[in-house]
Order: C-alpha cells, then structure tokens, then sequence
C-alpha cells in the first residue's frame, strides 16, 4: 500500500480543484510562482511503502523484572555443569586497528567444559575446559588449549609452540593467534551466576532489536564499576548477550548466543560469538553436535609438552628463554 507521506492542508485540496489552486497561484504570481509551487507539491509528497504482517508474524513484547531476568541467569548457571560438543569453528585474528587480519575457516572443533562443585560462584575456580581445533580435509590440529583453575597449556603445532602460564595472569602478544586463552572461555560455554553485587535493569535497542539489559556492578566506597551485562530479546527474553568489563571499564569479552535448541529438559545455545577485544581474537562456533552433563573423565584435560616444541613460559620474564622441549612444571596445587 502506498500513501502520501505529505500532511499538508494544500495537498489534501481534492484533485478536481487542484488546477483552481494553481490558477490562482499562477494569477499571483505568475508562471514562475505557479511553477515553482506545483514543483514544491510534486517533491514534497514522498512515497512511503506500507507492509502489513500477518498476525502470525507479529512478536509481541515480552515484560520481566530485574528479580526473573537474574532467575534466568542463575537457572542455567545451575542447570549445565558440563558440556561435550562439536562446532564448525570461524577464527579471526587481528582487525582494523591493528592493520592485520587473518581467518582460519572450515576449521572442526572440539569442545570440552566443566565447572566443579567448590569454589566461589562468580570465580573460574574447580573448572576445566579443552579446546580441540583440527584443519579442514587433513584434520591436523591446529591448537590444542586445557585449563583448570590454577594453570592454562596451549599447544600450536603451526608454531610448533607450546605456552604455559597461571590462569590469572594476562600477558598480550603481538601474535593475535598466541592470545587465545581457554579460561576466557569457561564463562561463554558455562555460565556463571550472578555474584553478590548491585543489579540494574534498563531497555535498549539495537538494528530494531528491542532487549533488556542487566547490569552487574560493584561498589566500592564512592566508585561504582559494571562487572558484567546480560542482554535478553524482548521477544523470547532469551539470553542473546554476556559481556564482561575489566578494571578499567574495558570491554574484556563479548559472547553473542542464538539458535537456543532443547535439549530434553534444558537448552543450550548452538551459535556462539566469543570476541576478546583487547586481545584482537574472535572464535565463532555453529555446533552440530552438544551433550550436556556428561561425566568426563579428568584424564580428557591432560596435555603434555611435546618432544622438540618451544617453550613459551609466561610465568618467566619476557627475554628469559628456556630450553626448547623442556616439559612444564605440573600444576601448582
């Protein structure tokens, strides 16, 4: 349907007496006016398109407290301990603020989760993950990643490097590629409940996306800090966003979820965006195949060195290099 996007008392005139309304402006003003105004009438209507969807296409707006929206949070933080699952995965390092960009596509990858039962609730502790990543055709690995909550091992058969460090400790390097953590992960394939903290609740809207945005924040003395935020559709009030700040108020991680698919009687996300800002890494997953609390054997989180590898300690000082192939130290307890 189109209309008349013009709400003017001039343009409303009936068609059988616009020559009289030109007429006249044309004895007014001669020609030049005349002309002048039936260009103004013919610009100044604009032609809108009018789509009417049909009832079964029309998503309400959903309403929910600050109080069920955390609820939300907390029940699948509860409800997925573990997790055993296959994903496509789209890797990107780099981007435009630092000039460089790579992509690894097609690459198959395999994922290992799970949050113990000890430990502070918003902390990464008792937890273990893997992340398993093989080329596509060969299926060589290209990065096999473990951590628990006191060290991460990370094993780049490209680079033929193979990093340790403490969980805790950051240390960014100039190769987007030897960045990627797996503790960063934990939170994105399990998450952790909301932590003791101050709760605000406000709506936002993004490329006509309508959501609700809880904010997690931490007061200490007269400085107020965001700690995290969760974002749910309005349509569903499904989670579609987990962001989590830094000290600094620095963006830290970003995880995008969709395709929320049952699962007996829990649901998981089967699209998920992890994007690490400061460190210039983006891992997309579209998984194909997710068990949920499956029991996992502690053996599955085991990753030696190998023979001949490089050694990259991050626990030592920068310009300290060990000997190449020398195993790191065990986990401390």
């Amino acid at each position: 349907m189109r209309e008349c996007a013009l709400h003017s008392k001039i343009w409303a005139v009936p068609a059988g007496k616009k020559e009289k309304l030109l007429l006249t402006l044309r004895q007014i003003g001669g020609m030049a006016g005349a002309a002048l105004a039936f260009a103004w009438l013919t610009v100044a209507c604009g032609v809108k398109d009018v789509t009417v969807l049909p009832p079964e296409q029309v998503l309400p707006l959903l309403e929910a407290s600050l109080e069920e929206l955390l609820a939300r949070v907390q029940e699948q933080s509860e409800a997925i301990r573990s997790v055993n699952a296959r994903a496509e995965l789209l890797a990107s390092t780099g981007s435009a603020y630092s000039g460089v960009i790579e992509q690894y596509r097609d690459v198959r990858a395999y994922v290992l989760a799970q949050r113990g039962e000890s430990g502070p609730a918003n902390s990464a502790a008792a937890t273990h993950i893997r992340l398993l990543g093989q080329a596509p055709v060969v299926r060589k690995n290209v990065f096999d990643m473990v951590a628990d909550e006191t060290e991460f091992r990370i094993y780049i058969p490209p680079k033929n490097k193979f990093i340790v460090g403490q969980t805790r400790m950051e240390r960014v390097s100039e190769k987007p590629i030897e960045n990627l953590r797996p503790q960063h992960l934990l939170e994105a394939f399990l998450l952790l409940p909301p932590g003791r903290a101050l709760h605000a609740l406000e709506e936002n809207e993004v490329g006509g996306t309508r959501y609700y945005v809880v904010s997690e924040i931490a007061v200490e003395g007269e400085r107020a800090s965001v700690l995290r935020k969760w974002w749910f559709r309005r349509t569903n009030l499904a989670l579609a966003r987990m962001q989590r700040f830094g000290p600094r108020g620095e963006l830290a991680s970003d995880v995008h979820y969709d395709v929320w698919t049952q699962h007996g009687h829990l649901r998981y996300p089967h699209w998920i965006l992890f994007v690490r800002p400061q460190e210039d890494y983006r891992l997309e997953f579209r998984f194909d195949r997710v068990e949920l609390n499956p029991g996992l054997d502690p053996d599955r989180f085991r990753l030696e060195q190998p023979e001949g590898t490089e050694l990259v300690d991050l626990t030592r000082p920068a310009d300290e290099k060990p000997a190449a192939g020398k195993p790191p130290a065990e986990p401390r307890p």
